[in-house]
């Protein structure tokens, strides 16, 4: 995913440190609560494989749920989630060593109260001064950007996001001389930001004497950038990041928009896939997740269809509906029934609506609660599916769609998926818009799929699943 970018760094940094603090702090007075504050020294040198186990673990699993990354939004559940994993993980890895080596890396009682102090002072850390802190200006990333018109605001709202963790304040605009502007004038201000007007060669003098970590080039002709690049190529050495207005979106909002992008663009998004550097990989847990869960979930998957029989006794309590899957293959998917039996018999395949009357009681909860597509774990058995992945949508939308919205079908080149990234991160929607909309998401996440991406799908989906659609907090 595309947050290895200078000017993130020292958030990961913080975050990491503060994690980092938490266990060292956990480890000294688990031990000295078991043993004795005598002991402290010689039992954390005796054991010092142990440690760096666990640490790294724990760690290392926050960073692949996601932890460490901007955020979009402060979910209190995220957090939690993540505290859970990161926890489960490193036990797994402990778990795992000392199997092999044949003795417990560390005591269980230390661990125990290791882990326990640990997760009282990061997730107390995390809820008091988390948002206090990425809001101060001790991690404040200042921001300047070339252009002043509609672009260069748009862009401006998109990083000042109340939710945008951590905060960003853009302190001036610059507008190069050959920008015709007749209602800004250099030597002004937009809601509080200075308008710096300079000629080609004088803006990186600019740019050093404010002391930015962020350079956004945000020209509503972006036909004029390669002027730009002697001179941003110098500042982005120099240790300032620079950024186009795709790299924006892609960052702060994470989609695509097909307004920013050209064939050129998606030639090298399809090149720079990350598919093949893992599709095994992901096949693997694909698999391994859902044997696990269909074994697990099955009785709830009985109790489901026994409701369905009582609700409708008529009518069958699996629906099965051709979708189009990796690289147009035609598939049945199948569902739990959520609608009336002849809900298209008169209309055809239609969208559905939010509050669609079609939909029965039971089955507006299993839709609202993602219940409904238990049965496609089938399909992830099969090879059909995915459990992240673009969703599969039916042919008679997808001939439609792919003549409406450009590059529609590149979503086929990969797996469709139980959840994805347009799920989580867009609103239900049934219209040509909403579809455009999600493609923006979709093609995101094909640009950066990996394997933490996809967890933290799946984390997220588990909030909506537990607690509705995801909410600021």
């Amino acid at each position: 995913m595309p947050t290895a970018r200078t000017h993130l760094r020292l958030q990961v940094t913080w975050l990491a440190m503060m994690d980092l603090a938490c266990l060292v702090v956990g480890g000294v007075i688990g031990v000295g609560l078991r043993f004795g504050t005598d002991e402290v020294v010689e039992y954390v040198f005796q054991n010092l494989n142990g440690w760096f186990l666990l640490f790294g673990c724990v760690i290392f699993a926050n960073y692949l749920a996601g932890s460490y990354r901007i955020q979009y939004t402060f979910s209190r559940f995220n957090l939690f989630v993540t505290w859970a994993f990161s926890l489960v993980f490193a036990l797994l890895m402990i778990s795992i060593f000392s199997y092999t080596w044949f003795h417990m890396v560390l005591g269980r009682g230390v661990l125990v109260l290791t882990i326990g102090m640990y997760s009282f002072l990061s997730l107390s850390l995390k809820l008091v001064i988390y948002r206090s802190l990425f809001r101060s200006d001790i991690v404040l990333c200042r921001t300047v950007i070339i252009g002043t018109r509609e672009r260069a605001q748009t862009i401006r709202k998109t990083l000042e996001d109340a939710y945008i963790l951590p905060a960003h304040k853009v302190i001036a605009f610059i507008k190069l001389e050959r920008e015709d502007d007749e209602e800004l004038h250099a030597g002004g201000f937009i809601d509080g930001a200075a308008v710096v007007g300079t000629s080609l060669g004088g803006f990186t003098d600019i740019v050093r004497s404010l002391g930015v970590a962020l350079l956004v080039v945000a020209l509503d002709d972006m036909n004029e950038v390669p002027t730009l690049y002697p001179y941003l190529k110098r500042l982005r050495f120099e240790g300032v990041e620079v950024l186009m207005p795709l790299d924006i979106a892609e960052i702060y909002t994470g989609k695509t928009p097909l307004d920013l992008i050209s064939d050129e663009e998606m030639m090298h998004t399809s090149l720079e896939c990350r598919l093949p550097m893992y599709g095994r990989l992901k096949r693997f847990v694909d698999v391994a997740i859902a044997l696990t869960a269909t074994i697990i979930l099955a009785p709830l998957g009985v109790l489901i269809a026994a409701v369905i029989k009582l609700v409708e006794p008529g009518s069958p309590v699996l629906y099965r509906q051709r979708r189009v899957g990796l690289f147009g293959h035609i598939f049945p998917i199948m569902k739990f029934r959520t609608m009336r039996a002849d809900a298209e018999s008169e209309s055809g395949a239609v969208w559905a609506m939010e509050g669609d009357p079609r939909i029965t009681p039971v089955g507006r909860f299993l839709r609202a609660s993602r219940l409904d597509e238990l049965p496609q774990l089938i399909n992830v058995l099969r090879g059909e599916m995915s459990l992240v992945g673009p969703r599969p949508e039916r042919p008679e939308f997808v001939a439609q769609l792919s003549v409406e919205i450009p590059w529609y079908d590149e979503r086929e080149n990969i797996l469709p998926g139980i959840t994805g990234w347009a799920q989580i991160r867009y609103p239900y929607g049934g219209s040509v818009e909403d579809a455009r909309r999600k493609l923006e998401y979709d093609l995101y996440y094909m640009k950066f799929m990996s394997m933490s991406l996809d967890l933290q799908i799946i984390l997220r989906t588990m909030r909506i699943m537990l607690l509705g659609k995801e909410r600021h907090s």
